[in-house]
């Protein structure tokens, strides 16, 4: 659009001048309300000053309020270059589509599922999490070996605020209970069984016995987590009620877990087809029943468990339990413990495991 206008007749002055002002004031607003949303997206506050400081200098060189189409033009490559170039540093340095994503609309969560992208504005009435980011340090990559080494802690200066634990299941193998003890692990959730995701059968994880006794016995707090693929309240009901049956010979003083994740073969696993609402009410009747029996309870999942799979509004009232593999943390609703990596390597332990932070 050319923002430039033809002189005005002496007879039209007063009423093109208004036109002139008027039109200078909506252009004016208009820019800086784009400028305003672009940048508050891009979440750099410091380079929105910089804008707001360049309209301000093109105002006061523009002669009678008026813009120039070279100054619009050159506005509009000066941001889009900026936002070009944050979006190659970022690919540059190996920032997956969530993590871009994430930066660009960081009022928004965002969780993909078959290639596709979902966003969900951040709830206003949900509690948020109080981290202070700073107190994190995270595992970092190795560009030689190819793995990501060191570990995570959140720490106020020397003081810890946060368990670092363990979640195993039966493709550990056999424990040396002892040693993992020794690495300071303070706590272990055991796998306690699995709905089969094709034929439906409640099984008893192998390791379950072994992995309960090593864990008590070693002195780590110890919880157990249950994979669901229930389709109905009954179902959940039942897959709670094995679960408590095979924990009476045991005394925990961890949470009992509901794992809700995507089936490894998502063609053939029987709830495929459940919506979040049923699968939601499925959780809740597990995490009820769970409770009757005395035992306190957590909800297992990721971004697309829970954002997509369940209803998170309808479940605020239970602790979560979530993973998140990339760095920094990012997740703006309250969460009891974080699942930041699955391949930590912990003596006592043949290959890469499970390690948590619970947060006190």
């Amino acid at each position: 659009m050319d923002f430039e206008r033809e002189k005005p007749r002496k007879h039209k002055k007063k009423r093109n001048s208004a036109i002139i002002f008027l039109l200078f004031t909506t252009t004016l607003f208009a820019i800086t309300l784009c400028i305003f949303f672009l940048f508050s997206y891009i979440n750099q506050k410091n380079k929105t000053e910089e804008v707001i400081l360049e309209i301000e200098n093109i105002q006061a060189e523009t002669k009678e309020g008026i813009f120039t189409q070279a100054q619009v033009d050159n506005f509009v490559e000066k941001t889009k270059k900026e936002f070009l170039d944050k979006l190659k540093s970022m690919v540059e340095n190996g920032e997956g589509m969530l993590t871009i994503l994430q930066n660009f609309y960081p009022d928004y969560v965002i969780a993909s599922s078959d290639g596709n992208y979902y966003f969900f504005p951040i709830s206003e009435t949900m509690e948020k999490n109080n981290f202070d980011l700073d107190k994190f340090t995270y595992p970092v990559y190795n560009e030689e070996t190819k793995e990501w080494e060191g570990t995570a802690t959140y720490m106020a200066g020397t003081e810890k605020e946060a368990k670092k634990g363990i979640d195993v299941s039966t493709f550990q193998g056999n424990i040396d209970w002892n040693k993992v003890k020794n690495t300071g692990i303070e706590f272990a959730i055991i796998r306690l069984g699995f709905r089969g995701y094709e034929s439906g059968k409640i099984v008893l994880d192998n390791q379950y016995k072994n992995n309960m006794i090593g864990s008590l016995n070693a002195g780590l707090d110890t919880g157990v987590y249950f994979f669901t693929e229930a389709l109905n309240e009954q179902e959940a009901i039942e897959e709670a009620e094995f679960v408590i049956e095979n924990l009476k010979e045991y005394k925990i003083n961890m949470p009992v877990v509901i794992d809700v994740e995507e089936s490894a073969n998502t063609e053939k696993t029987r709830t495929k087809d459940l919506t979040a609402d049923q699968r939601t009410k499925n959780v809740i009747a597990f995490c009820e029943r769970i409770k009757e029996a005395g035992y306190d309870v957590m909800i297992y999942g990721n971004l697309k468990s829970f954002m997509i799979m369940m209803n998170i509004e309808e479940l605020e009232s239970y602790d979560k339990w979530f993973a998140y593999y990339r760095y920094p943390f990012h997740f703006p609703y309250k969460i009891k413990m974080w699942q930041y990596t699955a391949y930590e390597r912990i003596d006592g332990i043949e290959g890469k495991t499970d390690v948590n932070l619970m947060f006190y």
